[in-house]
């Protein structure tokens, strides 16, 4: 697991050929384009995404596909400039990319998901595929280590048990990877009331939400941020460990 990554769009079709061969496996970022508050851009989980499976790909060897950025976003849809489609569109392109790279090869996909509005529709396409022949299979890492890493690193109250957003790990995250993108003179505070019926029933955020933030933004470091990625991403390398183990106990290696 110490071979250096390979990067899927910098490859020709020979050098993909000839690295399944040896690797039959590949990483998928998925993001979301979606408000994170007045400080940080649309693509913040994007970014996230991308920089931990590229740090997960350069340890492990896998291939690293380009990021999925058009994703489900239900709760932050009415907000202006957030992108969303459908959790069945989603899903579906999730099945449709498996199916494709099977072809070429693939026997799994790890979809590193940055966005847990996506987690559902990931959730749907791993399920579909289980039930099909001669496909890729996908295994889904959501933000593996979050809880820990924000009860470790976190200095600010947490909002919501379920739901962490353009708060202090997002910020802090941000910090990290794209600073210049990231705009902490604008960074606010914000602790909503909590809507009991949110749960029960999807409530969109801009009912109850001013800044689009829930939590606190302003208390955000890099190093915060680096700490709580490199937590996450160890995460991911220990799920990876564990399936690849498994995968070698079903081949009778």
């Amino acid at each position: 697991m110490n071979r250096k990554s390979t990067i899927y769009a910098e490859m020709n079709w020979q050098d993909f050929q000839d690295y399944v061969k040896q690797t039959p496996f590949a990483l998928l970022p998925v993001g979301a384009l979606e408000q994170h508050g007045p400080h940080l851009p649309f693509s913040t989980d994007v970014i996230i995404a991308e920089y931990m499976a590229k740090q997960i790909a350069e340890r492990s060897g896998f291939i690293l596909l380009p990021a999925l950025a058009y994703t489900p976003s239900f709760s932050l849809r009415k907000f202006p400039g957030t992108i969303r489609v459908s959790d069945e569109t989603f899903a579906e392109q999730l099945c449709e990319i498996a199916r494709s790279l099977a072809t070429h090869h693939i026997q799994f996909i790890y979809v590193v998901i940055a966005h847990i509005g996506a987690k559902q529709a990931c959730q749907m396409a791993e399920r579909k595929l289980l039930l099909e022949e001669h496909t890729a299979k996908l295994v889904n890492l959501a933000l593996p280590g979050l809880d820990e890493a924000m009860q470790k690193y976190c200095t600010s109250k947490r909002w919501h048990p379920a739901f962490a957003h353009a708060d202090e790990y997002e910020t802090s995250a941000m910090l990290a990877i794209r600073a210049d993108l990231v705009s902490m003179e604008k960074a606010v505070s914000e602790y909503p009331q909590k809507n009991p019926l949110m749960g029960p029933i999807s409530v969109a955020w801009d009912e109850f939400c001013d800044s689009g933030v829930i939590g606190d933004a302003t208390v955000a470091t890099a190093e915060k941020g680096k700490a709580m990625l490199d937590l996450m991403i160890e995460k991911g390398l220990q799920i990876i460990a564990y399936h690849q183990a498994t995968l070698k106990d079903e081949a009778g290696v």
